[in-house]
């Protein structure tokens, strides 16, 4: 199945609950810093992002927070919905102004199963977020903070944050401590990161943005994989 069919999938299970009388489909224009929810609290229904932003972060002690997945148009989230606890382990917030349709759970469920195709696809981008989280889980571990950054980038680049430009290039739309709670590392020591792709013409900075073609930062990062890190 093609994006376009994927995408075109969860459209039309998104008309056929609007137009389902008693689904309980709603849907909202989020302000500009909109909480949606955080751990702790009860999570009932699915999201579906229509425009701009929500991103999603992982909690921690003493109100740390890591930056864990940055979401767009098409997109959806509220997994907790599906799980038998129903709690939320993340906090998603609204970027900018953003339009979102809430789907009660059970409501989805229902309408899935007589949707088998939509629901398979469902399945296959659960699949692929669980795969996403293991494989950053793992790079917490075994990558450098500088292997880090890089894969941050370049995932970040595909995201409703990052604006085409031209020549291949993107403008990402970040500030430096949400891009160390992205990384897992300190603001400083990711910023000392970023001046050396500077440094070595990968990126260019803004206040909040960063400017890098994906293809020549995706090449740099297979030359200096395995190489002695510069920042720890």
């Amino acid at each position: 199945m093609s994006q376009m069919d994927q995408r075109s999938g969860f459209e039309a299970l998104i008309g056929d609950l609007l137009s389902e009388e008693g689904s309980g489909a709603r849907r909202s224009e989020l302000p500009d810093g909109t909480l949606i929810y955080q751990p702790g609290d009860k999570v009932f229904d699915l999201y579906y992002i229509h425009s701009g932003q929500i991103r999603i972060y992982q909690t921690g002690p003493e109100d740390s927070a890591r930056l864990i997945e940055i979401l767009g148009p098409n997109d959806w989230f509220g997994v907790e919905a599906l799980t038998p606890q129903r709690l939320a382990t993340s906090r998603a917030i609204a970027v900018s102004r953003t339009a979102v349709t809430s789907i009660p759970a059970e409501q989805v469920l229902n309408l899935l199963a007589r949707q088998p195709a939509v629901a398979l696809e469902l399945v296959r981008q659960l699949a692929a977020k669980l795969q996403t989280a293991r494989e950053d889980a793992g790079r917490l571990v075994f990558d450098d903070c500088n292997s880090r950054l890089v894969q941050t980038l370049l995932r970040f680049s595909r995201t409703a944050a990052a604006t085409p430009q031209e020549g291949g290039s993107v403008m990402l739309h970040i500030t430096h401590r949400q891009l160390a709670q992205a990384v897992g590392a300190a603001r400083e020591t990711v910023s000392l990161a970023l001046t050396q792709l500077r440094q070595q013409n990968l990126l260019r900075t803004g206040r909040n943005r960063l400017l890098f073609n994906p293809d020549a930062l995706k090449a740099f990062g297979q030359r200096t994989e395995g190489a002695e890190p510069v920042v720890d």
